[in-house]
């Protein structure tokens, strides 16, 4: 594994910018000094780098000075986040082998300071053979332990052949495995979307899956009109696999992070609702 910090290449792109009222000349400091690297250790690890560049996190921001000062911050805790990451990464090595991956670690964009106390100053996506995490300066360390151990997670499935995230029901079954095995890996955190749900709230969340006026979106990041709470995805993909591996104990993680979605599913309490056959 190779980590990526991305702290200096921030503070070349402010450094070029301060000076500039210029919105252009701040994305083209930004591509130049931010985006273009990732690119070249994209090359240099063989991996496609195409896709982390598009990430609505990583762009350019008016608060400048804001960002130096969290960088700083983030240069001199670095040595603990390396430390969180590469252990954490290593007990999840050992349990689903994987012989390469990148970790990229760039600050949380100022633009979404809104959602980093929700999300505990932690904010992650995965790619193939690589994930970027977003940190302010006050990440919670066991969620940063746990996020890494779920990116990784999802770096073993997209390894397979037959990976794919094209609707909101694959997502759940994905998200579901992750966090029950970051659970695993990185025992006693709670990590922010860990949202207790009652019952009928968790049984109207399952019988949005399949109706086609739900979006990804609303399972997300929420939809009040719908009655969908945030971070939906996640909810019930914990709840699907917690049910799943209560009654199947004796499956080792490797076994149940390769079985099918219909295989996890079977049995659900909330199948019924679900229109799996749409």
């Amino acid at each position: 594994m190779t980590i990526v910090p991305l702290y200096t290449q921030y503070q070349q792109y402010l450094n070029a910018s301060l000076e500039t009222t210029d919105a252009e000349e701040n994305k083209q400091n930004f591509k130049k000094y931010v985006l273009d690297y990732i690119g070249e250790v994209g090359e240099e690890e063989k991996i496609d780098t195409s896709l982390i560049k598009t990430n609505f996190s990583l762009k350019p921001t008016p608060h400048k000075q804001q960002l130096l000062k969290q960088l700083d911050t983030l240069i001199d805790k670095h040595d603990e986040i390396k430390e969180i990451i590469t252990s954490t990464y290593a007990d999840s090595n050992q349990v689903l082998p994987k012989k390469k991956s990148t970790v990229f670690i760039a600050p949380y964009n100022p633009e979404f300071f809104y959602d980093s106390g929700p999300m505990e100053g932690v904010g992650a996506s995965a790619y193939k053979d690589a994930f970027i995490l977003f940190l302010d300066t006050d990440y919670d360390k066991g969620v940063l332990a746990h996020s890494t151990a779920h990116e990784y997670h999802h770096l073993i499935l997209r390894d397979q052949n037959e990976y794919n995230l094209s609707s909101i029901l694959e997502s759940i079954i994905i998200e579901g495995k992750a966090d029950a095995f970051a659970d695993r890996i990185v025992k006693g955190v709670t990590p922010p979307w860990y949202v207790p749900i009652d019952d009928a709230t968790m049984e109207h969340i399952a019988s949005r899956v399949n109706d086609y006026e739900t979006s990804f979106n609303d399972f997300v990041v929420g939809n009040n009109q719908k009655d969908i709470p945030r971070w939906s995805n996640y909810i019930l993909g914990r709840d699907v696999l917690h049910e799943y591996l209560t009654a199947h104990p004796e499956l080792s993680i490797s076994e149940w992070t390769f079985k099918e979605d219909h295989e996890i599913l079977e049995g659900y309490k909330y199948e019924g609702v679900m229109k799996l056959g749409n």
